[in-house]
Formats: C-alpha cells, sequence, structure tokens
C-alpha cells in the first residue's frame, strides 16, 4: 500500500478524523468503528489507492486485529461505495467520470438540505466556527496553500453537518463526501483550489447565521456544482491529454 497523496486529513482517524498518515494500531474498544474509521480515511486520503486490492487479513495484520472487526468495516464501507468485494480480496472503488458526477449530484441534494436545516438549528458557537473555516478557507487561497484550504474546506463542511442536528441526514451525508473525496483523489486531487470555492464559504456562513434556509440551499447547491463541474472538466482535459501524448 503506498502514501502517494492528501497527507492533510488523518487516515487513522477517529470520530473527530483528525490528522496522520499511517495505518497504526488499535486499541480494544469498538473494534469494528475504529477499524471502519481508519480504512476509510486511508481510501479517501489515497493511502489505499483507487483500484488497489487488498485481503482482509492484511489489513488486520497492519491494524493489529483479528480479521473479524476488518471484515464488518469492509462491510460497511462496501455499503458506502468505497470497496467492492472480489473472490479472496477486497478491491478499492475505481473511478470513472460518471460515477464522480454522480457522487457530486448526490453530494448536491444532501448538503443542499443539510445548509437548511443547519440555517434552522445553528447554535451562535457553530456560526463562530463557520466564518473561521471560511476565512482560513479564503486565507489560504491568498497564500497559495492547499493543504489548509483542503482542512478548512472539510471542517466547513462538516460544521455545517453537525448545525443541521440531523443523525440520519449526517450519516449519508458524511458517506456522499467520503466517496465524493475518494473519487477526486484519483486525477484531480490538486486541480478545486480555486479562490471562488472560499469566497462562497462566506456567503453560506453569512445565510446560515441569517437563519435564511432557501438561500443556505441554494447557494449550496450552486457551491456543489460548481465544484463538481470544475473538477469534472479537469478530469476529462487530462484524460484527452493522456490519449493525445500517446
Amino acid at each position: 500500500m503506498v502514501d502517494h497523496r492528501e497527507p492533510d486529513e488523518e487516515m487513522a482517524r477517529g470520530p473527530d478524523r483528525g490528522d496522520g498518515d499511517e495505518l497504526a494500531p488499535l486499541d480494544r474498544s469498538s473494534l469494528a468503528q475504529r477499524a471502519t474509521d481508519l480504512i476509510r480515511q486511508a481510501i479517501v486520503n489515497g493511502v489505499l489507492p483507487p483500484a488497489e486490492t487488498i485481503s482482509l487479513r492484511e489489513v488486520a495484520s497492519r491494524l493489529g486485529v483479528s480479521p473479524t472487526p476488518v471484515r464488518e468495516a469492509l462491510s460497511h464501507l462496501g455499503a458506502v461505495g468505497l470497496v467492492e468485494f472480489l473472490p479472496g480480496r477486497v478491491k478499492i472503488v475505481a473511478s470513472t467520470p460518471e460515477s464522480f458526477e454522480d457522487s457530486f449530484r448526490l453530494r448536491e441534494a444532501l448538503e443542499g438540505m443539510t445548509a437548511r436545516l443547519a440555517a434552522q438549528r445553528r447554535t451562535d458557537s457553530e456560526v463562530a466556527r463557520l466564518h473561521r473555516f471560511a476565512d482560513e478557507s479564503v486565507k489560504a487561497v491568498q497564500n497559495g496553500d492547499p493543504k489548509a484550504f483542503r482542512a478548512a474546506d472539510v471542517g466547513f463542511h462538516r460544521t455545517i453537518g453537525e448545525a443541521a442536528r440531523s443523525p440520519q441526514l449526517s450519516r449519508y451525508t458524511d458517506n456522499a463526501l467520503d466517496l465524493a473525496l475518494t473519487l477526486r483523489n484519483l486525477r484531480v486531487s490538486g486541480s478545486s483550489f480555486e479562490g471562488g470555492f472560499a469566497v462562497m464559504h462566506r456567503q453560506l456562513a453569512d445565510a446560515i447565521e441569517q437563519q435564511d434556509g432557501d438561500r443556505a440551499e441554494r447557494l449550496m447547491r450552486e457551491h456543489i456544482r460548481n465544484v463538481g463541474e470544475r473538477m469534472l472538466a479537469l478530469w476529462r482535459t487530462e484524460l484527452k491529454d493522456t490519449v493525445a501524448s500517446r
């Protein structure tokens, strides 16, 4: 397994999804959930690259646990769409333009509703966090720091999910976000770093602070759609250039 990309989010994350880049041994509590979190983040970060195959026992050995919690974790990640099961092996999901586009359509619908609910249910402290992450994303663009931008971007979207106070919607949104990040990482991990996306974070934070659910949903849908279309266009251009250079 090769760590070749995206060091900014922790592969060995707990519930708060911190920073790191290795599969580390687990403690003995909540093994299946911890295994799910660790493997999921390794996939999202590209440490387990798209289209790579892994064995259950290999992952269990890396994590220092028996195969049982790893099997449960992989079953859950298969339901999310991050892995596919083959005879005797597990394959990390491979990205196609079609699957990439579908993942962003799903994000647009889910995160649009999440933003609407967040505007209705947010607390003052959550508004403050949204403005902080929005400002950090703008500052990262100004400083040309894609790692800081991605960290602020993920923090911004996770905070909106928390503010919506809908555990079921949050679960679906987290799954859609992880799938979109994983599919994005194959080709265009460094291409979505644009100032316009950061500016929209500030507009969204304002709409949620003002408890304007209609505007928050509209801005979020526009935001996700613009990001997806931009990255898809970059990916198709790269694929075209690759074919032309052969």
